[in-house]
């Protein structure tokens, strides 16, 4: 998507907001066209009674799903829908997005600690799934849920998706990005969905019914500050030999504590803006971030050490922050006695 960090977070934030009121209608509209209501117990197995369902509302164009409540994709249905599909398009998101946060349900049965997480794609090359929104398992796993239920949909209604008319098929494409180990038979239990009915008649907050997506078309992309295009280039922290751009381990270890309150001091955090923690960096792969979109920085940890850091421009900010950046890691990189440059170029020995 074509937002500022902060807007994607926005979305995020109203994904998490919307849940109960999708869940309701989601729950309405089960128990009012006899549908499984009763077996939603957010099993894994529930999935296959769910996806039975949901092919049999979508052949018949998603009736009585109400068009008058905008879906977060509102503002693109309204930019690109031919005018005579925007009804059917508005219902197949509402649907959609309630299949989406009752996947949820069933992930955070399995695992009560996954969360709404931003996925961001490394290097400076951004593809059309850089900053969506997914459920992040507690091991890190992103799944990727938000645009699942409507792809399938599209193509189930095209007679594209062949394996689609297979009732596992939503189960299957649910177990497979979920551990092995995860993936086990699981005890019935009461309808989680019958509870959501509560909502009926509710009136959402306006984080809901306003899409965070109207940014992409009812307000100018904003000038930037001052010119950024090719300001900055990946950089590598570390102290050692060459070796260590082919295997890590050649590296020494870097002071975690010495670390973490250089990259706090220099203001890069995580997406949410915390700080980390020295801890933090020993996990290979975790990422922090300039305020304004400057830089990322992510780290290269093996053996239970710190190795290195890697920095590269992110694509927003400006030059002054780059410098203020690059300069404060320069001087980090020269008290641990190592170096910070571009490996492309040659990596200098100690």
């Amino acid at each position: 998507m074509d937002l500022t960090r902060e807007q994607a977070w926005d979305v995020v934030r109203h994904i998490e907001a919307r849940a109960p009121y999708r869940l309701c209608l989601l729950a309405e509209l089960m128990r009012d066209t006899d549908g499984p209501v009763d077996q939603m117990d957010a099993s894994l197995e529930s999935l296959v009674p769910m996806w039975e369902w949901f092919t049999t509302l979508a052949m018949a164009g998603y009736p009585d799903v109400p068009t008058d409540v905008p879906p977060t994709d509102e503002p693109r249905i309204v930019a690109h829908a031919l005018p005579e599909y925007v009804d059917l398009a508005r219902r197949r998101a509402l649907m959609c997005e309630g299949l989406t946060h009752y996947i949820e349900l069933v992930v955070r049965r399995i695992d009560p600690q996954s969360r709404w997480d931003l996925w961001l794609q490394k290097g400076r090359i951004r593809m059309a799934q850089h900053q969506e929104p997914v459920l992040r398992l507690s091991d890190g796993t992103p799944i990727h849920v938000v645009y699942l239920p409507g792809g399938m949909a599209r193509r189930y209604e095209k007679g594209e998706l062949h394996a689609g008319r297979d009732p596992l098929a939503l189960r299957k494409n649910i177990t497979e990005d979920l551990p092995l180990s995860w993936r086990r038979d699981q005890d019935p239990q009461p309808s989680v969905l019958v509870p959501y009915l509560a909502y009926a008649g509710r009136t959402p907050p306006a984080i809901v019914t306003s899409s965070p997506l109207a940014v992409l078309f009812d307000a100018p992309a904003p000038a930037p500050a001052e010119p950024f295009d090719d300001v900055g280039v990946e950089l590598l922290l570390a102290v050692g030999p060459a070796a260590g751009l082919d295997d890590p381990r050649h590296f020494a270890p870097l002071s975690v504590d010495t670390v973490a309150a250089v990259l706090t001091e220099l203001d890069l955090t995580h997406e949410d803006g915390r700080p980390v923690t020295p801890q933090e960096l020993l996990e290979d792969g975790t990422q922090l971030f300039a305020v304004d979109g400057t830089a990322m920085v992510e780290t290269i940890a093996t053996d239970g050490a710190l190795r290195a850091l890697s920095v590269e421009p992110a694509g927003g900010g400006t030059a002054a922050t780059w410098s203020r950046i690059e300069d404060g890691l320069r001087r980090l990189a020269e008290s641990l006695g190592g170096h910070l440059a571009s490996d492309s170029e040659g990596w200098p020995e100690p």
